[in-house]
């Protein structure tokens, strides 16, 4: 008897965007860390410090937030691929479960971080909602996996 698993289709779907996403991420991202690697060094770096300055940023704090971007972009990328493995294998929903869980608190952790460094505005919170679809939407299809093999549990 074949296992059903009926978060397939969420997974697949939602793992396939967040790989999508988290490749260009990391893709537009590596302009960052070339910018990085320019900072004190010639005309263009000089120019970078001053945009950065005349925009109020350090750049310990640009560089920590094209770390973090990266760090989300491959966290994205990774949860993406296990999505899309895994997701008509019930057997593995507890690892889309914590990948679920991992990904809804990293979205947390960033809205809370710019909520309390920009403060909070009607554009930030409709940013903040937007951002946490992919997330609720994958725990969601882990979650119904993760359902489906308890009840699996429960009939043996």
């Amino acid at each position: 008897m074949k296992e059903k698993a009926p978060g397939k289709t969420l997974l697949k779907v939602v793992g396939i965007i967040m790989v999508v996403l988290g490749v260009f991420s990391f893709l537009f991202n590596l302009i960052n860390f070339a910018a990085i690697g320019m900072i004190g060094e010639g005309e263009l770096g000089e120019i970078l410090e001053q945009t950065l300055t005349a925009q109020g940023v350090t750049i310990e704090e640009y560089q920590i937030s094209v770390y973090v971007t990266a760090a989300g972009a491959l966290l994205n990328t990774a949860a993406g691929i296990l999505a899309i493995a895994n997701c008509n294998k019930i057997r593995k929903a507890g690892v889309c479960f914590i990948c679920g869980i991992l990904l809804l608190l990293w979205q947390l952790g960033n809205d809370a971080y710019a909520a309390i460094t920009s403060g909070v505005t009607v554009f930030s919170v409709i940013t903040m909602a937007v951002g946490l679809i992919l997330p609720l939407l994958y725990f969601w299809g882990a979650l119904k996996n993760r359902q489906a093999l308890l009840d699996g549990m429960e009939h043996q």
